[in-house]
């Protein structure tokens, strides 16, 4: 024990060691803007492969953004009372299957002889009723 001088480990001291650069706040912040600056290259390279990617999965999702409307169309059309379940015979084959039916707006003509039909329908059924409530419940005899 004599020949060990103070301040120094010996054989039988302690087995650890110092660090001989403490970490200083200047090591720290250097430390920080280091791990920063490879997070936000990870980021960036990230970000330019979506870039690069970006056309080609706004085509993927076209492709399958039709296919699906194809796949309902076909679906809706095969529906009994569907507008496009019975063909119109003037029209031979029809260029676009899976296109949207169009539906086109009545005409005010046709609005108007709904309207009126309509009306004489009622009118004609109000008569009916009349003419039951004259004959068998008044007992008028025509």
């Amino acid at each position: 024990m004599r020949d060990r001088k103070p301040g120094k480990p010996g054989k039988s001291g302690r087995s650890g060691r110092q660090n001989p650069n403490p970490i200083t706040p200047l090591d720290a912040e250097k430390r920080r803007l280091q791990e920063e600056a490879s997070r936000l290259q990870a980021e960036m390279e990230r970000k330019r492969r979506l870039i690069e990617e970006a056309p080609r999965l706004k085509a993927e999702a076209e492709k399958r953004r039709r296919e699906e409307l194809v796949v309902r169309a076909s679906r809706t059309e095969a529906r009994l009372g569907s507008p496009g379940a019975l063909l119109d015979p003037r029209h031979g084959y029809e260029a676009n299957v899976g296109g949207a039916v169009v539906r086109t707006r009545k005409l005010r003509r046709e609005r108007n002889q709904g309207m009126w039909t309509f009306f004489v329908l009622c009118l004609s059924l109000l008569g009916a009723i009349y003419w039951v409530y004259a004959v068998v419940i008044r007992g008028l005899n025509p």
